[in-house]
């Protein structure tokens, strides 16, 4: 139960929150992706932005969570123990009987830093989480988690036209 609650609150089951600046706001429209003279993205330019594939990987990890299907979540996160260990966490609940209900993330605030030399991407992301409800296996009780706000840097790698989360940290709020 602790190891579930941790992994809960870690990530998502994803309780992420505020950390940028009040300048970016997800009521913002994507940022445009940068034209170019030809028609296919360069080696080192992703079809979308750090931003759209963070908004992408919220939306999937709502899905995973109320449908136990990790897969997509898990490619999304390759490298990324934390996340890893959230997918594990809602594979034994559905392995188990369980369920999670939850509308996700509300992100709040986005805001990408600039790619490093090796390709990574720092993303701030301030979110709130919704209520969530779940049953650790078949029988179990009832359970729940409030929702709430916590800040959140997301590391970002690029790979092929878009992108993979490598790091997700909780910071101190």
């Amino acid at each position: 139960m602790k190891r579930f609650l941790a992994a809960l609150t870690c990530c998502g089951l994803l309780a992420l929150s505020s950390c940028s600046d009040d300048s970016s706001s997800s009521a913002d429209p994507p940022s445009p992706t940068p034209t170019s003279t030809s028609s296919e993205p360069s080696p080192t330019q992703a079809v979308e932005t750090p931003e759209e594939f963070v908004r992408r990987w919220v939306e999937v990890d709502r899905e995973m969570q109320n449908s136990g299907d990790t897969a997509e979540y898990r490619r999304l996160t390759e490298g990324c123990t934390a996340c890893e260990g959230v997918a594990d966490q809602v594979d034994d609940i559905y392995a188990a009987g369980g369920y999670v209900k939850t509308d996700g993330l509300l992100i709040k605030r986005i805001r990408a830093g600039q790619p490093d030399s090796n390709g990574e991407v720092e993303v701030r992301l301030a979110v709130t989480s919704t209520p969530t409800e779940y049953v650790e296996e078949a029988g179990g009780p009832k359970q729940s988690l409030p929702g709430g706000h916590v800040t959140y840097l997301v590391t970002l790698h690029t790979n092929g036209d878009s992108y993979v989360i490598t790091l997700l940290e909780r910071l101190a709020g």
